[in-house]
């Protein structure tokens, strides 16, 4: 499953960037049609802070970005939430998958911040999970 999860996030990754690319706006996006996704968010973030969902995560001095956030269901019981970062300007055409370690759960707000300082459009995942443990692989539905 995991392969899976990391290819369609990769999808949405590259659909957003194609878009993107064409000339699309970033709220645009929204309407963007991939397979077991769903768009939840598209907007630009201006320039400056940015406090990530929870309150718990402030990033100071952003470049402006388009933020794209989706939940993938590639099965019944999939609930995988994703994020995709592009610079409004400099980009540097290229990608950068970002993601935590061992059961981490969590979108990684600061490192997608560092790629997109960089010129990077980067991407992270929760894996389908929250929190720090592998209670969610217990009684897991293919």
């Amino acid at each position: 499953m995991r392969n899976q999860q990391l290819i369609l996030a990769a999808v949405l990754a590259a659909g957003c960037v194609a878009a993107n690319a064409a000339g699309a706006s970033c709220d645009s996006l929204a309407s963007l049609s991939l397979p077991d996704t769903t768009i939840t968010l598209a907007r630009q973030v201006v320039a400056g802070p940015f406090t990530a969902p929870g309150g718990n995560e402030s990033l100071e001095k952003l470049p402006a970005f388009c933020r794209v956030a989706a939940t993938l269901k590639p099965s019944i019981d999939s609930d995988i939430k994703v994020e995709v970062w592009m610079p409004v300007s400099g980009w540097n055409g290229k990608f950068q998958a970002v993601g935590n370690c061992g059961w981490a759960g969590t979108i990684s707000y600061a490192a997608m911040a560092t790629a997109v300082e960089s010129g990077y459009t980067a991407a992270s995942t929760d894996t389908g999970h929250t929190a720090g443990a592998a209670s969610f692989a217990l009684g897991r539905r293919k």
